[in-house]
């Protein structure tokens, strides 16, 4: 009777303890740029219970462990895009430095007890790794003269980015927000594992002007603009009847020479 009395004593008072353990917050980086670094925390309460041990995974594989009764209590584990600074890690958090774009992924921090529960508790979150250059966008297509009405054949391409910028355009300071007018040609990979987007835009040419092409990550963006020359009906027509005039002119001469 004792015996059962004792067991049912040491259920209840390890459950408790064990009940108690709680991650209360995680704090990872929604968004980070390439090359920088970011410490990661873990916040937890054990609440009378002793710590065994944290540990640190991305994407389910894990890169760091800290375990106060061993020495030395901290570990990291080789894992790629993942570069852990033991001097300024800890039982509460972890700091990765030289971030890469394979550094993204969703990050958990598992938190255990010390025998005889060894019950664990644990919270995650993802970070998203981005490269912005800082070059701008390039429009191609706004050097030849449109006539009145003619629609544009205009097209705007981001710089190297990843993940993939968003394109906007706007005509003298308005966003083109009618889908009839624009090309969405989506993405294509370069080097690097970055991503170069396309946008066109058809919208009729009209005195006056000008294009300006948005490209946007996040809180960074980059523009450029360009002038659309245009002409009437009538000069559009000379001018191509000048240049097939002249077209015709050279042939002759040279079939003359």
């Amino acid at each position: 009777m004792k015996s059962v009395i004792l067991v049912s004593f040491l259920l209840l008072t390890y459950g408790k303890v064990s009940i108690c353990l709680r991650v209360v917050g995680i704090s990872v980086p929604s968004l980070k740029q390439r090359g920088e670094s970011v410490t990661m925390t873990c916040d937890y309460d054990l609440e009378g219970g002793k710590l065994y041990s944290v540990k640190w995974y991305r994407d389910n594989e894990e890169f760091y462990r800290y375990m106060p009764r061993l020495r030395p209590q901290q570990h990291a584990h080789k894992l790629d895009g993942v570069k852990v600074d033991l001097e300024k890690s800890s039982a509460r958090r972890v700091h990765l430095r030289d971030l890469t774009l394979k550094s993204r992924g969703l990050y958990r921090c598992e938190v255990s007890e010390e025998a005889p529960s060894f019950h664990s508790a644990q919270s995650e979150a993802f970070m998203e790794v981005y490269y912005f250059s800082r070059e701008n966008p390039i429009i191609s297509g706004h050097e030849q003269t449109y006539a009145l009405e003619e629609p544009l054949d205009v097209n705007c391409s981001s710089a190297k980015a990843f993940p993939a910028p968003e394109l906007q355009w706007y005509i003298n300071g308005k966003k083109v927000i009618e889908r009839d007018l624009l090309i969405a040609y989506g993405t294509r990979p370069v080097s690097q594992g970055l991503l170069i987007s396309t946008l066109g835009i058809r919208a009729p040419a009209k005195p006056k002007m000008k294009i300006t092409c948005v490209s946007s990550l996040g809180n960074h963006k980059r523009e450029r603009s360009a002038v659309i020359e245009t002409s009437s009906s009538g000069e559009h027509a000379a001018k191509y009847s000048f240049i097939i005039l002249t077209s015709i002119v050279n042939i002759a001469m040279q079939k003359i020479s």
